[in-house]
């Protein structure tokens, strides 16, 4: 995680969400095997101080069981039932969805709020999102490139992790374009930013301009420039109002 609050150029929202769960926990599991290769060595042993290897690998269970989670929420955003996810787990459904549906509502949280609510005074906000789903390009670049690295029979796959995630359909954008806006208007006692709408109309006027050329669909290229439009009223509220 990170405290930085910048916005990759939202390329997230190029990515299924499917694909962001994935890059997350393959994240995680290069974390876990880089920690495990570090305690192969024996190099150090004679430093080490009474109990420290259990402490080390104390904190491999730690490692792995975040990656459970990640694994967890990989499945659920695949749509995996909760029954089959517990008999994996060797638990029943029910078990299972009460020990990890904190787990998976933070996941959805974090998709439509990547970043932490700021505490009075700090500059910036710290990352709810995974850092390999908020910059997922990067990460993807970095995980291809450890395999590459670390896993020879791979090699010759020339994007052995980014090449195999599930891609983002138009319907499914267009499903998390609707999301971002019920969520926007989530909290009926506060109105939404409309600096925040804005940029959610301004994704659903580009996806319709997309519809319109790739299924031939003159309406969505009218609902694209009142969308536009919207958007523009939205930028021009939101420099109008004080600071």
């Amino acid at each position: 995680m990170t405290g930085v609050e910048h916005e990759p150029a939202n390329e997230r929202y190029a990515y299924s969400r499917t694909a962001l769960a994935r890059l997350a926990l393959s994240d995680e599991l290069r974390e876990l095997a880089d920690r495990a290769a570090a305690g192969v060595p024996t190099t150090n042993d004679m430093w080490a101080q009474p109990g420290e290897v259990v402490g080390d690998a104390l904190d491999l269970v730690h490692q792995a069981q975040e990656a459970l989670v990640r694994a967890v929420i990989y499945e659920r955003q695949k749509h995996t039932s909760w029954e089959a996810i517990g008999e994996q787990l060797n638990m029943k459904r029910q078990s299972a969805h009460e020990k990890y549906r904190d787990a998976v509502a933070e996941w959805q949280l974090a998709l439509q709020e990547p970043h932490y609510p700021a505490p009075s005074g700090a500059p910036v906000r710290g990352l709810r999102l995974h850092e390999a789903a908020y910059a997922p390009t990067t990460a993807g670049a970095r995980l291809d490139a450890w395999v590459h690295e670390h896993i020879p029979a791979q090699r010759e796959t020339e994007h052995p992790v980014t090449g195999h995630l599930p891609a983002l359909s138009t319907a499914e954008e267009m499903v998390q374009v609707l999301d971002a806006l019920n969520h926007l208007y989530g909290d009926s006692r506060t109105p939404p930013d409309p600096k925040a709408r804005a940029r959610v109309i301004e994704r659903k006027a580009a996806l319709l301009d997309r519809i319109a050329v790739e299924q031939g669909r003159p309406e969505a290229a009218q609902q694209a420039e009142e969308a536009r439009a919207l958007a523009a009223q939205l930028h021009a509220e939101a420099a109008q109002a004080p600071d």
